[in-house]
């Protein structure tokens, strides 16, 4: 293992000596480039330009991915160069935009000359401008280096390319210094002439050498089932060839690819092959030699595309941009100026008050900026915010920091102008496309002439003779129009199947003709390979859409009948073209509302490929309750809406993937509309596929997640989708059947109890049974659920089976069942892929072991971190955070304990953010307390001394908790954890808060909160304080002297969440009642539990209090437990 203090060697062109950056086991590649940047006071917006490589006398492409750790570069001396490296058409412009970066592609292209390295120069054929630009270099030198004229003709030969000097050696000296002089009398401007030199030299440059930064490669290319040695070469600005073209090894001549705007994604595979996927024509694939030599190459094609096309995407999943990843995080927009951000605003919100926009800072690297509307004739407000060492806070506000960008913008006093946020968006970050170059158009869509669709044709319905007709009786309901088969007489010798979808016969055509004309004309202009070609329009007799024909029909019913015959590979393959159709739309600007499994037909089903295509939507009536699948959840009260909306058919794209994996299932109507919604919108989710992979599902749930703004975009799910189907079609054994489970699955709830424990999970069949099904505890099955009725007898059942349950629970109760049972699995899931795995961590080796506990976060695991240096061992509690929790709350947990230091909070070793987000502490053997307490409750019932000691340490850490300014709002005995049998720790962060100036905290979202230990101003208006927290300490001292048990007010309350009533009966004076004596006396309940629960938050004591009155119960000094077992 390498010094944590490290650094790696970063030579520059600007000067002689290369930096020392200090690295550690953490830094990225990126991160490298970001602190070479500020040395070189390059800003944040042109920093993108640059490149890190190995240095290397060999090679010069051994360029670094980003998102690499850089102390695992194959560099054992660790010496690189940092370079521009992507080519702006105009460098005037990167003038204008970073004069830094413009003064450091001068040094670079100068030194690059000067050591003979520009590719594609004839220096022989240059050599009278080359001479010019040397001349012009050493009068630079004269003017901004303050040398004498004397001297630098001297040296005169260090102004010149080496080749040059060879051919030239005693020819050179007289004419280099009568130019010169030439050039100082004609100076009439002084140091003002510095700037006019350089950029004469560029553009001089750039017309002796245009192709400069073009780089080659060398691969295997695959060609009609064989493999060819190539050359490709990469320049988005050649003349005749922009993007990248090929030459097959031994010909001269020179193929094109594609240019950098007609690049799709990238897809990798592990034996170096990557597939280059375009816009038109058929992936390329391409096999390195190396790994590093395909990194170089994505690289690149990845950071043209992020400068030409979209700044917000990566073309290649496995070769991430870190910094991207994080803007995306916390919804930042890149560093965009204050004039785009006020377009945005004109754009988006029209200046509505209180909307406002999160952006980088364009001029340094640690600062974030919001702009906000608070009038719509003024110019937007701009809020500096600063970061150091994690925390943020206001420029010029010193008073508090935050962990967080949007804890700061909720928590501050100013946050009542934060409204609305606008989020990112691609369009908003055109702006960054340093390397776009305008002159250059592109065409989007198929290339054969003959095939491009300009609009609907106009048919005459003489040329159709309709045949069969092919619409199920539920699709005909749901539909406007029916769908037959016809044949289409174009002329006497040209006939073709086609399929017509003309009106029902029940329709009036003319409320609908105008709906016919704009579906025709959106549909007919699209040409994708994913989606079937809308012929034309039939405008007399009968009125119809006419369009392709594909004899396999609908995809849903084609994967029932055939689904022995059909592949997991051919499911992913479909799941591609699904995906292309979706991005294909969007490319088109088109919104389908309709995507479900049964509009998408089969075009190809052979040995090799399975294609299907997109139908149109067709014309329908309004949506049903069993369209809920489909609808995302914040059309739930607007469904007609999610018709017109791009991210409702993202949502309907992921169920239609559901559908995909499960073989066409048919989804059973929705019986409960308002339970069924109201579950979605808890982030209940359908079950994963039996035969659908880790992978496959994540992509799904992304699709499903309810913020629409994280919704995993088109384009990235076709490159996920595409990298995994490329995966398994490289794998040897990629043709397999899935595994299939119906044997094991039951369809009657009444089958026998062995049966009934195979489908104990949240599978499918039981998924399926919940939402057709209206359990209510009695034979009936209603369509509506009664949600006032009492629970049936209060019983629970502790094997979890929830087709057991379900006989004797209510649908409610049953559908948590599910629930919990799903959340648990995938989380657990989640985290056992990670055990017996080895990280590095702050100079030890972390290994994850077995499962131990579930918290509010996720998963928590046990850990054995090794010193690198001394081996010595220790044990740790490692938290891994759910897939879907919200990465910025936890990251608000590790901010608020990563400060503390106290001996009854427990101790954080660290946090490891790859491959995921994980908290590493201090193991606690005994585990939590309300476990230690009725485990060992007859060791502690006349313990009372024991118990006190407990009641001071919680006391103790919250006091120090209360002089940061924090609030727990959990404070309860499953999140204190037992050290030792005589003393106790504060842990479980997850809800905890850093208090703004004005002492209390109201609630930002709504969550599942833990009533029975909210004091009543938490449970009435969401507001929080110390003072809640001491209301919560009094139902914490409640569960220690009762041993354990649960806080109820009122009987059975917690199974009905009656806030009204609990509020009520607090109103009323009612309390929790004194435990038990022993081990609770009248003293403790009268000095201790009840004054925490005032009503008014003014009159309960303070933690200091507390303190005092705990001591003075005790019967043994609290210094003599640390001396007792």
């Amino acid at each position: 293992m390498m010094d944590s203090s490290i650094s790696i060697k970063v030579h520059v062109a600007v000067q002689a000596t290369p930096h020392e950056i200090p690295v550690t086991i953490n830094t990225t590649v990126e991160d490298v480039i970001i602190e070479t940047s500020k040395l070189l006071n390059i800003g944040p917006v042109a920093r993108h330009l640059f490149g890190l490589r190995v240095l290397s006398v060999t090679d010069d492409n051994l360029w670094l991915s980003p998102s690499l750790f850089i102390l695992y570069a194959k560099n054992e001396h660790h010496v690189y160069e940092y370079k521009l490296r992507y080519k702006m058409p105009d460098v005037k412009r990167l003038k204008s935009i970073d004069c830094y970066a413009y003064n450091f592609y001068f040094y670079q292209v100068k030194s690059d000359l000067l050591k003979s390295k520009v590719t594609g120069l004839c220096y022989d054929t240059c050599k009278r401008e080359l001479i010019g630009m040397g001349v012009a270099d050493m009068y630079r030198s004269i003017l901004e280096e303050d040398k004498s004229r004397e001297i630098v003709e001297q040296n005169y030969k260090q102004f010149m390319p080496q080749e040059v000097v060879k051919q030239h050696m005693f020819f050179l000296k007289k004419p280099v210094q009568e130019t010169l002089k030439i050039l100082i009398n004609n100076n009439t401007i002084g140091n003002l002439y510095i700037p006019v030199i350089k950029e004469s030299y560029l553009e001089q440059f750039n017309s002796i050498a245009p192709d400069y930064l073009e780089e080659e490669y060398k691969a295997l290319y695959s060609e009609n089932g064989s493999s060819v040695n190539v050359a490709f070469r990469v320049n988005p600005f050649h003349s005749e060839m922009p993007g990248v073209r090929m030459s097959i090894e031994n010909r001269k001549e020179w193929v094109h690819l594609a240019a950098i705007e007609d690049l799709c994604f990238l897809s990798t595979t592990d034996d170096g092959t990557v597939e280059i996927s375009r816009k038109t024509g058929i992936p390329i694939h391409l096999k390195f030699l190396s790994t590093s030599t395909m990194i170089s190459f994505i690289t690149l094609l990845n950071g043209y595309y992020r400068l030409m096309v979209n700044w917000n995407f990566d073309l290649c999943a496995s070769t991430n941009t870190p910094s991207l990843s994080k803007l995306k995080s916390i919804r930042s927009h890149g560093p965009i100026s204050i004039m785009k951000s006020t377009s945005i605003f004109k754009k988006k919100m029209s200046k509505k008050h209180g909307s406002f926009i999160l952006r980088q800072s364009m001029k340094n690297y640690d600062n974030y900026v919001i702009d906000v509307c608070v009038n719509q004739s003024m110019k937007p407000m701009t809020y500096v915010i600063e970061s150091k060492g994690g925390l943020y806070k206001l420029a010029g506000d010193d008073k508090i920091e935050y962990p967080s960008i949007w804890r700061l913008i909720t928590n501050n006093k100013m946050s009542l102008n934060f409204i609305e946020c606008i989020f990112p968006s691609d369009i908003a970050m055109n702006e960054l496309l340093l390397c776009q170059n305008t002159s250059i158009k592109h065409n989007i869509g198929n290339d054969d002439e003959d095939d491009k669709i300009t609009g609907p044709h106009l048919i005459n319905s003489d040329s159709i003779q309709l045949l069969k007709t092919i619409c199920s009786p539920k699709k005909k309901m749901q539909s406007l129009m029916k769908v037959r088969v016809a044949t289409w007489c174009k002329s006497k010798r040209n006939e073709s199947t086609v399929v017509v979808k003309l009106f029902q016969d029940d329709v009036n055509i003319n409320l609908h003709l105008m709906d016919l004309l704009s579906l025709s004309k959106r549909w007919s202009s699209v040409s994708s390979s994913a989606i079937v070609r809308l012929f034309g329009l039939c405008v007399d007799t009968p009125t119809a859409l006419v369009s392709e024909y594909f004899a396999l029909g609908p995809l849903d019913t084609y994967l029932r009948t055939n689904k022995d015959n059909i592949l997991f590979s051919n499911l992913v393959e479909a799941a591609t073209y699904i995906a292309t159709a979706l991005w294909d739309m969007e490319t088109a600007c088109l919104v389908h509302g309709k995507i479900r499994c049964h509009k998408f037909v089969v075009a190809e089903h052979t040995k090799n490929s399975f294609i299907v295509k997109l139908t149109d939507p067709g014309i329908h009536k309004c949506y049903t309750s069993h369209d809920l699948y489909w609808i995302p959840t914040e059309f739930y009260n607007s469904i007609e809406l999610a018709r017109k909306s791009p991210q409702a058919d993202i949502w309907a794209f992921s169920s239609t993937l559901w559908e995909l994996f499960n073989y066409g299932i048919i989804l059973p109507d929705v019986q409960n509309v308002e339970l069924f919604k109201k579950k979605f919108e808890k982030n209940i989710r359908m079950p994963k596929p039996d035969c659908c992979t880790d992978d496959i599902y994540h992509i799904m749930t992304d699709c499903w997640d309810s913020d629409p703004f994280i919704r995993k975009k088109p384009q990235a799910t076709l490159r996920d989708l595409r990298q995994i189907w490329l995966q398994i079609y490289a794998s040897p054994q990629h043709e397999y059947t899935p595994l299939k489970k119906e044997e094991i699955y039951c369809d009657d709830v009444t089958c026998s109890d062995a049966t009934i424990y195979c489908t104990s999970d949240y599978t499918i069949e039981t998924f399926l049974d919940t939402v057709s099904s209206s359990f209510s505890g009695s034979e009936t099955k209603s369509d509506f659920i009664d949600f006032n009725s009492n629970p049936d007898d209060g019983r629970s059942y502790q094997n979890d089976n929830p087709m057991l349950a379900a006989t004797n629970t209510s649908f409610n109760q049953f559908m948590e069942q599910l629930t919990s049972k799903e959340e648990i699995q995938n989380n657990m899931q989640s985290a056992m892929n990670c055990q017996k795995k080895t990280y590095q961590f702050n100079n030890a080796t972390l290994t994850l072991q077995q499962v131990i506990g579930q918290g509010f976060y996720g998963v928590v695991l046990e850990g054995l971190l090794e010193s690198n240096d001394n081996k010595k061992k220790k044990k740790v509690a490692v938290k891994h955070m759910k897939r879907s929790f919200q990465t910025e709350d936890f990251q608000r947990e590790i901010g608020i304990i990563e400060g503390l230091s106290h001996p009854n909070i427990v101790e954080i070793e660290g946090v490891l953010e790859e491959p995921n987000l994980m908290l590493v502490m201090e193991y606690i053997e005994l585990g939590s307390l309300s476990s230690y307490l009725r485990l060992h409750e007859d060791e502690l019932v006349e313990e009372t001394n024991t118990l006190l000691k407990y009641s001071l340490d919680i006391a103790q850490g919250m006091e120090y908790l209360g002089s940061l300014n924090i609030i727990h709002r959990d404070l309860a005995t499953r999140n204190i954890l037992v050290s030792s049998p005589t003393t106790v720790k504060i842990s479980d962060f997850g809800l905890a808060q850093f208090l703004p100036d004005e002492k209390y905290y109201y609630l930002q979202t709504m969550r599942d909160l833990p009533l029975k230990w909210h004091a009543p101003e938490a449970i009435l208006y969401g507001k929080f304080s110390p003072k809640t927290d001491i209301w919560a300490y009094g139902v914490l001292l409640f569960e220690i002297f009762s041993l354990g048990k649960e806080p109820n007010v009122v009987s059975k309350l917690e199974e009905r969440l009656d806030v009204e009533k609990l509020i009520r009966v607090l109103e009323e004076g009612h309390r929790l009642q004194c435990p038990s004596c022993p081990p609770c006396t009248l003293d403790i309940y009268n000095k201790l539990m009840r004054p925490c629960w005032a009503y008014v938050a003014s009159d309960r004591p303070n933690f200091s209090d507390l303190i005092n009155n705990i001591k003075s119960l005790m019967t043994i000094e609290p210094a003599e437990y640390f001396t007792h077992g």
